[in-house]
């Protein structure tokens, strides 16, 4: 896969919290994928939309799949939330059109 450098997936279980059992373990799953900036070094971009349309299908898709098959399916998602770093020659803006652009299915 050229897109995606590589991928982490991070699964934790809360079974006790604050002291106090939990009737039922709480399970946390982060997949993160590693790219390289198509704009690095570029500053200011004026048209984002074809890298994005390009690249946040092929992002989406494979983040989702990481999680789904850890949770089994979409009913046992109960919230989710994103997240991007930029690294340097970088600018927030590349990280924010990716980020709120991706189609999780």
């Amino acid at each position: 896969m050229e897109l995606i450098r590589k991928t982490v997936l991070n699964v934790e279980t809360t079974y006790v919290d604050g002291g106090k059992e939990a009737a039922k373990p709480l399970k946390m799953v982060a997949a993160a994928a590693v790219i390289k900036n198509p704009w690095a070094g570029q500053g200011y971009v004026e048209n984002l939309t074809p890298e994005i349309r390009r690249i946040a299908p092929i992002l989406s898709e494979h983040l989702t799949k990481l999680i789904l098959d850890e949770v089994g399916s979409g009913e046992a998602v109960e919230a989710f939330g994103k997240s991007a770093v930029v690294g340097l020659n970088g600018e927030l803006e590349h990280a924010s059109a990716l980020m709120h652009t991706l189609h999780f299915g």
